[in-house]
């Protein structure tokens, strides 16, 4: 059904039904073109052939494999004739729906969709042994940055002793490559999101060695079209006659839609040797404000007018301004004209790691909110806590797990 720009909004939303504007329906999967067609991009390409030689016939496993980014993945992957793929996750449903999808598109796939935590050892041990993968993507995150902070143990138990495990699990059952899915937040970082995430890249950085499995991080930024982003959010807003709600007017991130990150990810595990972190290069940074005007726009609205905006005010642990590299890394040109190689002179060794997990641990144990805050400004000097986190030694305590 056209939209129908001389149809109130407000009865729109009494309605509860969705818009359907230039073939995008607001209650579904957002067009892939229609949001490359937002930021000005072209397609990604990138070399199949360099790519194709590292998957064909290899088992790979994929953490996270229900998310976003991680159910992309093995699309992605399955393009290249590898022997299995194992996605790996806790979410059940979203895991059945990829299970489905893929049986019916790749139907000579050996796709196995396995239950787990990545945090528990036992868990990912018989995984290893199991299926013996040569290539693992580590795609398991807690990414929402509000709510990290006030969930900031199952941010470490997920996203750094979840990384830990899994990088652990992945050197001593011979695998060949570790591909960490990084994040432009651990850059500076401002949030315990941010913080952990850095601490991911730490980790597998500590665990490179001249032989044996070869670790790299992908860092990019915001993913357009994700459960829990941004489009979708206001393109429901705007289905329900607004408001739109934006933190901030200056707000800028950068963004790639789920099918480029992807892409870049694999071209980037296919030409890193070990121990890179590798940055995308994300175009310009876009005003929120701005991509708000233009979901309006587009779906035969005007702002202000038909679709009021309003800002609500930076949450904690938010920046106006993401960066993608830090002070103290140069970048380098790769084969792939989207790709830099982050070089940094800061990195720390497998014994500091291992002594900061031990410590993080008990701090984890003892819900030391200030100590842990303090123990990772120890490890990431450019870490500036929220200061509504500094004073929240009642935070709210969640399990650990994965998305």
């Amino acid at each position: 059904m056209p939209f129908n720009p001389s149809t109130s909004p407000r009865n729109a939303a009494r309605a509860k039904t969705p818009i359907d504007g230039a073939g995008i329906k607001l209650s579904g999967h957002i067009h892939e073109g229609f949001i490359e067609g937002l930021l000005g991009r072209r397609p990604v390409r990138i070399d199949e052939d360099s790519i194709r030689k590292r998957i064909q016939g290899k088992v790979v496993m994929v953490t996270g494999a229900a998310g976003s980014i991680g159910t992309e993945l093995c699309r992605q992957v399955a393009r290249f004739a590898p022997q299995a793929i194992v996605g790996f996750d806790q979410a059940e449903t979203p895991l059945f729906h990829i299970e489905r999808e893929l049986a019916k598109t790749f139907p000579a796939l050996q796709f196995h969709a396995e239950i787990g935590n990545i945090a528990r050892r036992d868990d990912l041990g018989r995984m290893m042994v199991h299926y013996r993968p040569s290539i693992l993507f580590h795609a398991a995150a807690y990414k929402h940055v509000h709510l990290m902070e006030k969930h900031v143990f199952a941010a470490v138990e997920n996203n750094v002793f979840g990384t830990w495990q899994v990088a652990l699990a992945a050197a001593s059952h011979a695998v060949e490559d570790f591909v960490l899915i990084s994040t432009d937040k651990a850059v500076r970082p401002a949030s315990m999101m941010g913080a952990t995430k850095r601490m991911a890249e730490l980790v597998i950085r500590s665990m490179q060695k001249e032989h044996g499995t070869r670790f790299v991080a992908v860092r990019f930024g915001n993913v357009l079209g994700s459960n829990g982003s941004v489009v979708p959010i206001f393109m429901e807003q705007i289905a329900a006659g607004g408001p739109v709600t934006i933190t901030h007017p200056d707000m800028r991130r950068y963004f790639i839609t789920i099918p480029a990150a992807a892409q870049l990810v694999l071209q980037a595990f296919a030409i890193g040797n070990g121990g890179e972190i590798f940055a995308l290069d994300m175009g310009e940074a876009v005003r929120i404000v701005d991509l708000a005007h233009n979901l309006i726009l587009h779906s035969g609205l005007q702002p202000d007018s038909d679709i009021k905006i309003e800002y609500t005010g930076i949450r904690p642990g938010e920046k106006l301004h993401e960066e993608l590299n830090l002070e103290d890394e140069n970048l380098f040109l790769t084969s792939h004209e989207q790709i830099r190689s982050c070089v940094s002179v800061y990195s720390v060794d497998a014994e500091q790691i291992t002594a900061c997990m031990q410590n993080l641990e008990k701090l984890v144990c003892d819900r030391n909110v200030s100590g842990l805050v303090g123990l990772l400004k120890e490890m990431i000097p450019d870490y500036t806590p929220d200061s509504a986190l500094l004073k929240a030694e009642g935070a709210v305590v969640a399990g650990s797990g994965q998305s």
